[in-house]
């Protein structure tokens, strides 16, 4: 694989804006060899034209062109005075095999860190290998977790270089006698370079400053357990002194009273050991990005050498890359050592393995080398298909209503069990697309890049759950079970909430874990700092109400014992079926009065409030139609459904995707897109809007259906399908906007909110990066300017 194509993998995606300009370098090197080619060409011909002149005059049928003379004022090569030909003095090379010497570049393919094209991994979320090749032949092989020898290899390298090396003067001389396009090479290499060098300072800085916080949160909860120190909680005056303070912290004090209480010591264990992990990913993205840029600018000179073999110029710019701050510094790899050896002595009972497996990032979840996953999954979803279409099939024959009673309760159960299913399903693409994109949603969801589901794996658990539904449905329509056949909805729930709840690690225990707890912060809505994962979980269970709904029947016929469901349970009519309906919107309402209260911003935060509480409205009159009927509710119902139809997809296109950006290169959406298809966008606009809008079929199902006379427990299922449809389409173009967020402020890494605020005024970092789409934009711009001279980041990750 090619380095640029590698560059474009490896990089970290939120820092993409900020790496050295490979392609762009190479566009410079470009230029060159055309404008030297059009030269001798030029060249050429004013050559061929004088010897028709001569050859005319002195009446030779021919001349050949290597018998004749050196033309006055020019040399013996094709040149010109803006290209001087290889002499002492410019230090050029007349043959490409003599470029192999010149300023102990060895060979500057060999001499650069090369990156091993180890692709088994994904980007931003793990640790490569590197191979750096030194230039008495060895050759050292580390993982980006511990390039100790990366400074020392470069300095090996180097030799003699550096004295060898012509003053700036002479080199600026030297470079205005040669082609503008090769002026403009270098005067690209020192912009990337400065750029490069002033990112990573700053990075550099904003870490170091981090590793102190750290430093000084587990002395103190060193000190607590030994009981040396006690706490004084916080006791806030009002909201805003509690933002002041940070949620979840500690104020620390030296006191003898008030010892801490177990639960909370517990609590500090676990924030500071999440910070230290943190931390450690991100030092480890750092020293990803210093190899990745310095084997761009070393790459990029080489290609500038094949090309001008201009030796004087290599030599110099080698020097200022070798001896730039990105390439000398090693306070990175001190910073990761003092990391490793706290949490080797806190965190891993002294084993340094132990600890170093736990720090390390691996490239185990990577999007390639998962054959069996996707094995697995073709062979699921493929037994899956005949049997639910052979279910359904024996469902709708006339023959089944005796013997299978209720058949149309059963199938909307059914229907709301396999949405869920397949909204898994659909979710698995959404993943695979973003992976595909480099769109960092490990970050945006707070997953642990150490344990996580790639797109094949969640497809696989998905594949899994299906399956068992599809076999179970078959065998409760297919089998002819004449007797108590509904037992088998109930054996379908028992098996999937069993696979979903048991730590069974063999089906990804770590991953639904990871999924049940955060349901369950959404359950408990309000009670908790809103991240993003909250109110993305809210959203998708927004577009569930369907499931929701068919809960209820479950219940109604349970009750029942199964017995005259048509006339006993028709819940469409019942007041707790909207207020299931409305559930999930409640949530999210609650979710942006918390946030409204944590950041007292009213926008956005209290308008998507009021955005949820029209939906809820709008449920409510729809609710009161069925029961009341008459001609007063249905157009104040139809009313509230336009208006509200018209509010979230405004809100969908605008804030949650951030489309119709002003001055945007790409007419009504933004100037930034991951996705290399643009009529995806359009189209997308279009399909989101109009499934706004689905509840049109309510109205008048017997126009939607064609004029056949379909049951209207049929069109709510197609309208939930459609919902589905709707929410799958909008899951990448939200997470998009939010990465493309992350990406304006540089965000690659969660800032952990740590435990202890300490009385003299000495506050840890205590705030998250994540800001809502809904939009929190208080955020630099993407195109904001790097300082060369700042000495830390103003902005969060």
């Amino acid at each position: 694989m090619k380095f640029g194509k590698y560059l474009e993998t490896e990089q970290v995606p939120e820092w993409a804006k900020m790496y050295a300009d490979y392609a762009g370098l190479k566009r410079a090197v470009k230029s060159i060899s055309v404008a030297l080619a059009n030269q001798k060409s030029q060249q050429s011909g004013e050559r061929m034209s004088l010897i028709r002149r001569t050859s005319a005059y002195l009446g030779y049928s021919s001349i050949q062109n290597n018998n004749l003379p050196p033309l006055p004022g020019r040399t013996s090569e094709p040149g010109s005075d803006t290209h001087r030909a290889p002499d002492e003095t410019t230090g050029c090379c007349s043959d490409a095999a003599e470029c192999s010497g010149c300023g102990h570049f060895g060979s500057i393919v060999s001499a650069s860190p090369q990156i091993a094209m180890n692709m088994s991994a994904g980007n931003s979320g793990r640790v490569a290998t590197t191979s750096m090749e030194l230039v008495h032949g060895a050759s050292i092989k580390i993982p980006m977790s511990a390039q100790d020898s990366f400074t020392e290899g470069i300095r090996t390298r180097r030799g003699p270089v550096a004295n060898d090396c012509i003053s700036s003067a002479t080199f600026k001389k030297e470079l205005s006698s040669r082609l503008p396009q090769e002026q403009d090479f270098f005067e690209l290499m020192e912009q990337e370079l400065v750029k490069v060098n002033a990112f990573f300072k700053q990075k550099q800085a904003l870490f170091n400053t981090r590793l102190d916080n750290i430093k000084k949160q587990q002395q103190m909860y060193d000190e607590m357990l030994g009981g040396e120190v006690g706490i004084v909680l916080p006791q806030y005056q009002s909201s805003s002194e509690r933002r002041e303070y940070g949620h979840g912290q500690t104020k620390v004090g030296r006191s003898t009273s008030n010892a801490l209480p177990n639960a909370q010591l517990r609590a500090a264990h676990t924030k500071i050991k999440r910070a230290i992990l943190e931390l450690y990913r991100g030092i480890d993205l750092l020293k990803n990005y210093r190899i990745l840029c310095y084997t761009a600018f070393i790459k990029a000179l080489k290609k500038y050498q094949k090309t001008a073999r201009w030796c004087v110029g290599t030599d110099y710019y080698l020097n200022r890359v070798d001896t730039c701050y990105i390439a000398t510094s090693d306070h990175l790899n001190s910073m990761a050592f003092d990391l490793e050896n706290v949490f080797v002595a806190k965190y891993a009972d002294g084993s340094r393995s132990k600890g170093m497996n736990r720090l390390r990032v691996n490239a185990a979840n990577s999007t390639s080398g998962h054959q069996g996953s996707i094995f697995r999954s073709g062979v699921l979803l493929g037994l899956s298909g005949p049997m639910i279409a052979r279910a359904i099939y024996e469902a709708n024959l006339l023959s089944n209503e005796d013997r299978v009673p209720y058949h149309r309760q059963l199938l909307q159960i059914y229907g709301s069990i396999f949405l869920v299913l397949l909204f898994l399903l659909l979710f698995s693409l959404n993943i695979l697309a973003w992976t595909r994109a480099h769109i960092n949603y490990r970050f945006i969801f707070e997953i642990d890049p150490r344990d996580y589901l790639n797109a094949w794996q969640f497809l696989e658990l998905s594949s899994l759950f299906f399956f068992v539904a599809s076999v179970v449905f078959w065998a409760n329509f297919a089998l002819h079970i004449d007797h108590n056949s509904y037992i088998c909805v109930y054996v379908l729930l028992g098996v999937l909430l069993g696979l979903f709840l048991l730590p069974i690690k063999a089906v990804y225990w770590t991953s639904r874990w990871w999924l049940i707890r955060s349901l369950g912060r959404v359950l408990f809505s309000g009670l908790f700092r809103v991240e993003f994962r909250d109110f993305f979980l809210g959203d998708e269970l927004c577009s569930l109400t369907y499931t929701f709904s068919m809960a209820l029947m479950l219940g109604c016929a349970g009750a029942n014992h199964w017995s005259d469901l048509n006339e006993t349970c028709d819940t469409t009519h019942w007041w707790p079926n909207a207020a299931l309906l409305m559930l999930p919107n409640v949530f999210r309402l609650l979710q942006c009065i918390r946030r409204f209260y944590d950041s007292g911003d009213a926008f956005p935060h209290l308008a998507n409030g009021a955005k949820y509480s029209s939906t809820i409205i709008t449920i409510w009159l729809a609710t009161t139609n069925q029961i009341v009927g008459g001609n007063v509710w249905k157009p104040i119902w139809v009313t509230s459904a336009i208006i509200n139809s018209c509010f979230t997809s405004l809100w969908d296109l605008l804030m949650d995707w951030g489309l119709f950006e002003g001055r945007s290169k790409h007419r009504f959406l933004r100037s930034e897109l991951k996705f290399d298809r643009i009529f995806v966008y359009y189209v997308s606009m279009v399909l989101d809007v109009t499934l706004r809008f689905v509840w049109i079929m309510q109205i008048s199902p017997t126009f939607f259906s064609f004029g056949h006379n379909v049951h209207r427990s049929t069109i709510s299922f197609i309208a939930a399908l459609l919902e589905v449809v709707r929410r799958f389409v909008w899951n990448f173009f939200r997470v998009e906007n939010e990465h493309i967020s992350n990406c304006g402020d540089f965000r690659a890494t969660t800032d952990i909110p740590l435990p202890f605020h300490f009385a003299d005024g000495n506050n840890s970092d205590a705030a998250s990066v994540h800001s809502d789409s809904e939009h929190d934009r208080r955020c630099v711009p993407a195109s904001a300017p790097v300082s060369p001279r700042a000495d830390a980041l103003t902005t969060g990750f």
